[in-house]
């Protein structure tokens, strides 16, 4: 190794460190969550601490490379984030982003966006299962423009949805009782699969929707704005094809290693499982038996999004018990 590579990570190993708390864990992502292990190639660390004294909660920080805050949260698990109560999220400049509640790793109750000045943009509540109006487990309640000019107020008004730099509205329309109502347009924006969409709402609930795929030239037309991929069957025809195909690792068990592999991959448009990565483990042979089964699995039902198959990411977990 050349002494310049040396001391360059050297510094790497500093600089994370500095990060880091007693009793914790720090890790290096990009933007897109994917987990790097250079600090020139990351975008954020993310440090867990241990639970509070009488909680079973983990701490979880998030800082941009250059220290400053973008997460203050807590999570039930350790690698795999599932939050609990409130957590806050910063744009780079240290003005908040946005505050949330989670409970059970969804989000609940009154949740509130800004815009990157510090102005308030949205105001929602996240609904429960048993709360769901016409199906949709969010109502928009009060919005504003970046100026402070106020557009919806309780419910009742007109939205606009920025994507996630603001650069471009997403979707606008009116809001009745919460609910989206009337015609409703979008473009999201995007220089590779451009897409604009005309959907028509009642009190809620998609009555018709038309988007045209601009890159290929195509219309479809949908029901259902998103559509998630699944196995053949659902959950449970899954969860049986799992049962009869995982063979649990001769050392892992002489070894008594038990516990949760969590996998992530995409689902094709066609069906197909692709680009397998393990997110955590307790061991190697039970991620590559994992992988294995998840790899050999007959082809899914494709997600849809505005009407067009499309390739989506999805995360298992896959637990090993003696």
């Amino acid at each position: 190794m050349k002494p310049i590579t040396l001391i360059l990570l050297l510094c790497g190993m500093i600089f994370t460190n500095s990060f880091a708390q007693s009793h914790s864990i720090t890790t290096l992502f990009k933007n897109n969550g994917r987990q790097v292990y250079e600090l020139d190639s990351a975008d954020f660390a993310r440090v867990v601490s241990e639970p509070d004294s009488g909680s079973k909660l983990f701490n979880v920080n998030e800082y941009y490379i250059n220290k400053t805050p973008r997460l203050v949260a807590k999570s039930w698990n350790r690698d795999n984030m599932q939050f609990e109560g409130q957590a806050v999220w910063f744009y780079p400049n240290g003005r908040k982003q946005e505050l949330c509640n989670f409970h059970e790793a969804r989000k609940k109750g009154d949740a509130y966006e800004y815009y990157p000045n510090g102005k308030l943009y949205i105001h929602k509540k996240y609904l429960w299962d048993d709360e769901k109006i016409a199906g949709n487990n969010e109502l928009f309640l009060d919005y504003q423009d970046s100026t402070g000019k106020v557009l919806a107020t309780n419910g009742e008004g007109y939205y606009k949805i920025y994507n996630n730099n603001f650069s471009n509205v997403f979707e606008e329309g009116k809001v009745k009782n919460g609910l989206r109502d009337g015609e409703w347009k979008g473009d999201n924006g995007a220089k590779d699969h451009h897409i604009t969409f005309t959907e028509s709402y009642d009190n809620g609930t998609l009555k018709s929707g038309r988007a045209v795929h601009v890159y290929e030239n195509k219309t479809y037309d949908y029901t259902t704005r998103s559509v998630m991929p699944q196995f053949f069957g659902g959950l449970p025809a899954f969860g049986n094809y799992l049962s009869q195909n995982i063979h649990y690792p001769g050392v892992s068990r002489f070894n008594h290693t038990q516990g949760r592999v969590i996998v992530t991959f995409v689902v094709l448009a066609d069906g197909s499982l692709a680009e397998f990565q393990v997110k955590s483990s307790p061991d190697i042979l039970m991620s590559k038996e994992a992988v294995r089964v998840l790899a050999a699995s007959p082809a899914w039902v494709p997600g849809y999004q505005f009407g067009k198959a499309v390739r989506v990411s999805y995360t298992v977990p896959i637990n090993f018990t003696l």
